[in-house]
């Protein structure tokens, strides 16, 4: 004989109240393990300062994506609320680990006022623009995820490189492991930074989120805020500055470095885009995080 029991009568409040216990004591747990290196302390300490709210869902659009809503663009400056990083629940906790602190990254790009321009560009400067972001975005998470390797915890160092990362992870061993003081001056940081533009297909997956995505995106702003007084003209060492200004530590500046606005290997071949992907009928499987770009703010602003 087989028994069940009904379900059917279960109370879809109290479920729904207990799988969010369960979250919050998961996310607490990972907030705990990025607090006890000191490069992830100011990660968590922007999380609370700044009230942001993380969400594991089910069936998210994106496995990781951070979002903000856009209350009013005025004089090129753009204000929001509501920041919010949503995941997707069945990541593991190493994936969830690495993938807050990259998406911590964009937010506090964009409550640094550094997250969209402040001025109207040509596409190749918008590209140049959002690339820099996510490039910055990711230098952090490898900063951070390094730090928790030294200290006995690899998982979220190892799920970045499982991620689409591996070439900047590896980029960035290397040099810490030539030149340990590299980590204190900024000078892996960097590398981690100038390695995330090596890889043509990432670009190619960038060119394409940010023209048909971000570009019209920005362009509908501008319609609904009459007052955003924004001209066109070029990306100067401004932008450069306060892109750097929003990291723990300096380490875009041009001393020492390549130039953002002046190397060509920054903002060279803006024209790729991703091949078609050939997916199979019954392949219904989302690439993993990091393998698919998502716009730079994953939300509806306006």
């Amino acid at each position: 004989m087989k028994e069940e029991f009904n379900n059917s009568s279960a109370d879809p409040a109290s479920n729904a109240a207990t799988q969010a216990a369960r979250d919050e004591a998961r996310l607490d747990v990972i907030k705990t393990r990025i607090a006890s290196v000191m490069e992830g302390e100011s990660v968590v300490t922007f999380l609370e300062m700044n009230n942001v709210k993380i969400e594991l869902l089910s069936d998210p659009i994106n496995w990781a994506a951070s979002t903000l809503t856009i209350t009013t663009v005025r004089d090129g400056e753009y204000f929001y609320k509501d920041p919010k990083i949503l995941l997707k629940r069945d990541l593991t906790d190493d994936n969830l680990l690495q993938a807050i602190v990259h998406e911590t990254g964009h937010l506090n790009q964009h409550l640094s006022k550094v997250g969209n321009p402040d001025r109207i560009l040509s596409e190749r400067e918008y590209i140049l623009f959002y690339r820099a972001a996510e490039a910055d975005a990711q230098a952090l998470c490898t900063e951070v995820t390094w730090a928790l390797k030294q200290a006995g915890d690899a998982g979220p160092w190892n799920a970045a490189c499982n991620a689409g990362y591996k070439d900047i992870c590896d980029a960035y061993e290397m040099m810490v492991t030539a030149d340990p003081s590299s980590i204190e001056n900024g000078t892996a940081k960097r590398i981690a930074f100038d390695t995330w533009f090596s890889k043509p297909e990432r670009l190619a997956g960038y060119n394409e989120a940010t023209a048909d995505n971000m570009i019209p995106f920005l362009a509908k702003g501008r319609e609904i805020f009459k007052n955003h007084n924004m001209v066109e003209k070029p990306l100067d060492n401004t932008w450069v500055e306060k892109l750097d200004s929003a990291s723990a530590k300096s380490y875009l500046l041009e001393v020492g470095n390549r130039s953002l606005l002046r190397d060509p290997y920054y903002s060279e071949n803006t024209q790729l885009r991703p091949a078609p992907k050939k997916v199979a009928a019954n392949n219904n499987t989302p690439a993993a995080p990091g393998d698919t770009p998502n716009p730079p703010v994953m939300a509806n602003p306006f």
